[in-house]
């Protein structure tokens, strides 16, 4: 940072005032992580993780959801990486492939737009 260092201004000066502060910020915390359980956890209803609600015979669109859910999100395939345990060598050289097969997706997607733009333009 250049430049004079900047403070942040309390209401209330001395070691009473900092005690205030973090109460405060444990408070927020109790809170946040107070509404990310219930997030998970619903006490009421007993459901844990995620949940698709099932219509009057709609079982097959929530079941074909919670599969869309789970396959976007890859839990099949972390659960099958926790099975066994992985040095962290080969973690690095698998996350590292996925980056590059991530990035070449991409820049394979720019390519075939922009082939499709140019057969749209007549070129």
């Amino acid at each position: 940072m250049t430049g004079p260092a900047r403070r942040l201004v309390s209401t209330g000066s001395g070691p009473a005032a900092e005690g205030e502060g973090k109460a405060q910020t444990m408070e927020t915390r109790k809170l946040f992580a107070q509404r990310l359980y219930m997030n998970i956890f619903n006490p009421s209803t007993r459901e844990v993780g995620r949940t698709v609600p099932v219509s009057a015979g709609g079982a097959g669109r929530a079941y074909a959801r919670l599969n869309r859910i789970l396959s976007d999100n890859n839990v099949r395939g972390e659960l099958a990486l926790r099975k066994r345990y992985e040095k962290p060598k080969y973690k690095r050289q698998r996350l590292r492939r996925q980056a590059h097969a991530r990035k070449f997706k991409a820049e394979v997607k720019k390519k075939v737009q922009l082939v499709y733009k140019m057969k749209s333009l007549g070129i």
